[in-house]
């Protein structure tokens, strides 16, 4: 989840141009020849899976007029592209790229290899409802929230209100950077429609059976009215999107030598944008600032995903040059993130962050400062303090701008007019937080 800033614009550029994953190569003929082409990229989101799982090849070229497969795949393809293929065979997969620019100018060529095993297909083999790690409690340090209380936890977790926020410098930044549309609601009388005082819950969030439920509404009828204007006359701010998000800061701070754990469900659509995320302790105050203290997206789901795909992601740099690394990871498609819970654990050292899913114990996604060329030149911001934000938007830059899928949209608190409620919410099972003993 992307924080609204006034690079916005520069971000959402790279989040769709750039690819995350390992194992490419490139190799061209003279490339100093601006006229010749190159391929700038050519990436996998994943270099290891097992069958039936789903892989993306991502790739860019200039100067080229034409790029074409080999390989383990084939066909002429867009000099820029993204490209969705099925592994079902045990073996090691080649993918090739091969641009040609001009007649009578050189090739550029590139190759990444995919490892597909059978080594965890056992984790989803069997159908069921969680494919979630088990939470255990083996350190010195440990908090676990299972939400086995209907009332929603002050001493852990706090309300963040409205469509946006202060910037240091004083300026509003509404839509909270992504031009999203939900005003989030919160606890407490007039900053949400139906306030449950007696469970500190309300009509966006609120535990059901075990679950944090966090249920974007739209309602075009019964609009909401923003609390700002009752002490603002004059001001007449309604909403017709609804949503909530909820942060740690200052009462959960999850440090380096800690690993978190969250089980969750995605909600089904294009239109929601779920996170479950990270900024630095300090932030909400004014002490940090972004991108420079970074920032940390565990798991998310944006427009640019199947139902079976969810992105991981850092974010660092500085103002005007915002950079992200970030990695999409599939599972296969008869268990996706929408009708299925799973769970993302990281693992976050001194200069080294490690994601895995489920109970698989080979990370699908690692980050060391030392082998990793962007901070050669850029702060490595990830040794600090930071607290935990889950929260689902509506539109925006990544999830349907300002015409977001609403068929799975609940219109009431109840979600009356949904047979199924839960392709409308995102659901958290737990979060553990503990330490690396």
């Amino acid at each position: 989840m992307k924080l609204k800033t006034i690079f916005s614009f520069s971000l959402i550029t790279f989040l769709f141009s750039c690819g995350g994953g390992g194992g490419s190569s490139s190799t061209s003929v003279d490339d100093n020849i601006s006229i010749n082409p190159v391929i700038n990229f050519f990436r996998v989101n994943n270099t290891t899976v097992t069958t039936g799982q789903f892989i993306t090849l991502s790739w860019q070229s200039t100067n080229a007029i034409s790029c074409e497969a080999g390989g383990d795949w084939s066909g002429i393809k867009n000099v820029t592209g993204t490209e969705s293929i099925q592994l079902n065979e045990v073996k090691t997969f080649n993918f090739s790229l091969m641009c040609k620019g001009e007649a009578g100018q050189n090739s550029s060529t590139s190759s990444v290899t995919v490892i597909v095993s059978t080594t965890q297909t056992n984790i989803y083999s069997e159908d069921k409802e969680s494919y979630c790690a088990t939470p255990e409690n083996n350190s010195s340090n440990y908090w676990l929230e299972e939400f086995d209380n209907p009332v929603f936890n002050e001493n852990y977790f706090t309300y963040q209100q409205g469509n946006g926020f202060s910037a240091p410098n004083g300026q509003w930044i509404g839509g909270w950077g992504n031009n999203e549309l939900q005003y989030y609601t919160a606890a407490g009388d007039n900053n949400s429609k139906f306030y449950n005082s007696t469970n500190n819950t309300t009509e966006n969030l609120f535990i059901e059976d075990g679950h944090l439920i966090i249920q974007p509404i739209f309602d075009n009828e019964n609009l909401f009215n923003d609390p700002y204007c009752i002490d603002n006359p004059g001001c007449d701010y309604k909403w017709e999107h609804t949503s909530a998000r909820i942060v740690t800061s200052n009462k959960v701070t999850i440090s380096p030598g800690s690993e978190v754990t969250v089980c969750f469900k995605h909600p089904n659509g294009t239109g929601f944008w779920p996170a479950i995320w990270m900024l630095p302790e300090g932030f909400i105050e004014g002490e940090k600032n972004w991108p420079y203290d970074g920032e940390n997206d565990l798991v998310e789901h944006m427009i640019n995903h199947q139902s079976y795909e969810t992105q991981s992601t850092i974010h660092f740099g500085s103002p005007g040059n915002a950079n992200l690394i970030y990695k999409i990871h599939s599972v296969p498609a008869n268990v996706d993130f929408f009708d299925k819970f799973h769970s993302v654990t990281m693992k976050w050292e001194q200069d080294k962050i490690q994601y895995f899913l489920d109970t698989s114990t080979t990370p699908y996604f690692t980050i060391i400062k030392d082998q990793t060329t962007e901070f050669n030149t850029n702060y490595w911001p990830f040794n600090e303090d930071f607290y935990l934000i889950i929260n689902v938007a509506v539109g925006g830059n990544a999830a349907g701008g300002d015409n977001p899928d609403l068929t799975n949209f609940c219109t009431n608190k109840d979600c009356t007019e949904n047979p199924n409620k839960d392709d409308g919410r995102l659901l958290i099972d737990y979060i553990e937080v503990k330490s690396i003993d």
